[in-house]
């Protein structure tokens, strides 16, 4: 290799790493995502910084922090980078098939109901892919720990995410038709207060339950002789007419349908919101995200399949 092309590749991965050290905060997370050791992640910052004579990261013990200079460094990186993949995905008509490792974060229940099947239909539909599913109802950083996709319910703001809106998702107060004819059905959410309400507990806090009253939304706090960390398990006791609920329509429907469970407090149901695929910001897609996209967009034709049970 001649220097003037051996100078290029080293350029080239200098910006590739600036910007995963930028997006991971961590040079010790960017080393594993990159196949390299620590030293090798400092040495090609110092490089960059020392070709382009200026400081583009603060670093200390504990944090990496972007100066002004660095910020115009990496958004000029971004659009280097991507057109540099562009360029390859035209040139290697291998890469049109998706292959290699697909990471998938996913709600628990949403994700082993809904996400599961599409995968295990993923998977024989595309040999030459891996996929790694990780059940977690925490939102995690996906560009740090290395997803190529999150499924969330309601979304969230990230400039270096791209935002696709999947189906709708609501929210249903229900409880079983046993525990309505005992105790009656609650006609606002205040007389919620006389009822027993199935709490659902998130990382130690009460989960409060939402309506929307005169145009506003409000909380209520749950309260109740019965407090649970799973929403499973919750679903399975309001259909023992142990209480009222308050969970997602993916996880109702069906029990309505049956009629295990009736829905109550209608009228103060809150507005949709969206369930949400995330994905790093790229122009142009690896092929293992773009079908895997396609096949959600292709089964679900973006509604939500839960609902068409209560039609």
């Amino acid at each position: 290799m001649s220097n003037s092309a051996s100078l290029v590749m080293d350029n080239l991965l200098d910006l590739k790493v600036f910007v995963d050290v930028v997006e991971t905060l961590s040079f010790t997370k960017s080393a594993e995502r990159l196949a390299l050791s620590r030293s090798a992640i400092g040495k090609c910052i110092g490089r960059l910084e020392h070709r382009l004579q200026t400081r583009l990261l603060h670093r200390t013990t504990r944090s990496i922090h972007l100066s002004d200079e660095g910020q115009l460094v990496y958004e000029s990186a971004i659009n280097i980078l991507q057109e540099i993949e562009r360029v390859e995905n035209i040139l290697s008509q291998g890469q049109q098939q998706p292959k290699g490792l697909l990471r998938i974060t996913v709600p628990v229940v949403f994700g082993k109901r809904f996400i599961l099947p599409l995968v295990q239909r993923y998977l024989a539909q595309w040999e030459q892919v891996e996929v790694d599913v990780d059940f977690n109802d925490d939102y995690c950083d996906i560009v740090r720990d290395g997803f190529d996709i999150a499924i969330r319910i309601g979304g969230m703001d990230d400039n270096r995410l791209v935002r696709k809106v999947l189906a709708p998702h609501r929210l249903i107060t229900c409880a079983s038709p046993e525990y309505l004819q005992q105790r009656g059905e609650p006609v606002n959410p205040q007389a919620l207060q006389y009822h027993s309400m199935l709490v659902f507990r998130h990382r130690g806090y009460n989960v409060s339950w939402k309506y929307k009253i005169n145009g506003h939304l409000q909380n209520y706090p749950a309260q109740g002789r019965l407090v649970l960390n799973d929403t499973e398990a919750i679903l399975a006791a309001a259909i023992e007419g142990q209480g009222v609920c308050q969970l997602g329509a993916f996880l109702v429907s069906e029990e309505i349908k049956k009629g295990r469970l009736v829905p109550v407090l209608t009228e103060f149901s809150l507005p949709e919101s969206p369930i949400c695929a995330l994905y790093p910001t790229k122009r142009y897609l690896p092929p293992k995200v773009r079908e895997f996209l396609a096949l959600i967009d292709e089964c679900w034709e973006g509604r939500a399949i839960w609902e068409r049970l209560l039609r």
